[in-house]
């Protein structure tokens, strides 16, 4: 079951904006924060592959240059100057009038159960358009894996068994890392760990003994460790395509 109980269209001004094909970059720029997208943007931002491959036009497989053709080059931007300046080009096709707030595969049938809230003022037509095109990123969503990365434009309604908040603390996390490293190269992963309290019971105590802290050290880098292992899976994957995915 996926979800989307977020509020898209509540300004009724956006209706006639959508209707005629005229969504802007600034009025579309508030509904990005705090989805799929976002994160799958920032993963993007975190990878030197992706980086890499932006800088040179080299690309490691068709469906990296597919996504670079989405999201160009985000090395030197913010994901707000992103979205004005290429995003919205490509994303903002998604804003829609209707807001689906919930669909589900049914068990034992080939078959979706798919309810959308519509606002009185959008006509028939339009309203039957956009339903079309929810049914169409719905089918591509529950044909393979349930990526976003196989249906894009579904990014307004788009959940994951991956929390948002759990990839968001993964990114956090590398992007700390990365910093830290890159300021104190001779920094200990459990360092990192104690700084960010990633695990409250290795974190050392007043009157431990030596031996303890030690085996507390090695149970925090080892949570670092992980924490660092699966970013860096969900951060590859995103950049040759595959998002949101820890393991290739």
């Amino acid at each position: 079951m996926k979800v989307q109980r977020r509020e898209w269209c509540r300004q009724k001004n956006l209706i006639p904006l959508i209707a005629a094909g005229q969504l802007r970059s600034e009025i579309t720029e508030p509904f990005i924060y705090g989805t799929y997208l976002e994160l799958w943007w920032r993963c993007l931002k975190c990878s030197k592959e992706f980086t890499q491959s932006c800088r040179t036009g080299i690309f490691t497989s068709k469906s990296a240059y597919t996504t670079y053709c989405m999201f160009g080059a985000v090395e030197d931007m913010t994901f707000q100057d992103w979205w004005m300046s290429k995003g919205h080009e490509y994303f903002s096709e998604s804003i829609t009038t209707l807001q689906v707030t919930l669909f589900v595969k049914r068990k034992n049938i080939d078959a979706f159960e798919i309810t959308v809230d519509a606002f009185q003022d959008v006509s028939s037509q339009l309203a039957g358009k956009e339903f079309g095109f929810w049914l169409d990123q719905i089918c591509l969503l529950n044909a393979r894996e349930g990526l976003l990365s196989e249906a894009p434009l579904s990014w307004p309604i788009f959940r994951s068994r991956i929390s948002y908040d759990a990839i968001s603390q993964l990114l956090s996390i590398m992007e700390i890392h990365d910093q830290i490293i890159r300021n104190a190269p001779r920094t200990k992963l459990w360092q990192i760990g104690e700084q960010l309290r990633l695990n409250p019971q290795a974190m050392p105590k007043f009157g431990d003994f030596p031996i303890d802290i030690a085996d507390k050290h090695k149970a925090m880098g080892q949570t670092v460790s992980s924490y660092l292992r699966k970013g860096r899976g969900l951060i590859d994957n995103a950049c040759r395509g595959m998002f949101p995915k820890f393991k290739a």
